[in-house]
């Protein structure tokens, strides 16, 4: 007889961008950038090799909530669980870091460009077998 309990990888959620967001000791929840360590620069998300000076020192850097609209388009095919139709945005953080990722809104009624948006985590759809889908995404502030 088959077992019925579900291991812990049935229910684990899948991220768009593992490792993308860090909870502080506060429980507050940021973008994990990467900051160099060699000559400063801020990169979203943190990679193994500085991007402007090919430096392995690259520390965490939990990244700004707020930023302004850059830019968007609405996507109305989408990968496999994902709703659509839904918004994808360019957002220059306050750091001047620019970040893509959905934005929360109503496709037929997307903020106009330059307005105030903060971080928000959410669900963004479900795969096949029931597990949501984790993204980082953007809200109007």
């Amino acid at each position: 007889m088959p077992d019925a309990r579900k291991t812990a990888d049935e229910f684990a959620e899948v991220w768009t961008v593992p490792g993308a967001v860090m909870t502080l000791a506060n429980g507050e929840q940021r973008l994990r950038g990467g900051k160099c360590q060699g000559c400063g620069a801020e990169i979203f998300p943190k990679p193994k090799v500085c991007l402007s000076c090919w430096s392995e020192d690259i520390a965490d850097d939990p990244l700004p909530t707020r930023g302004k609209l850059y830019a968007f388009t609405v996507v109305h095919v989408a990968r496999k669980g994902w709703r659509t139709p839904y918004v994808i945005a360019y957002v220059d953080l306050e750091n001047g870091v620019r970040v893509s990722a959905p934005l929360a809104c109503d496709p037929k009624a997307v903020p106009a460009y330059d307005s105030a948006v903060r971080l928000k985590v959410g669900e963004i759809g479900r795969t096949d077998d029931g597990r949501p889908i984790m993204s980082h995404q953007f809200e109007q502030a």
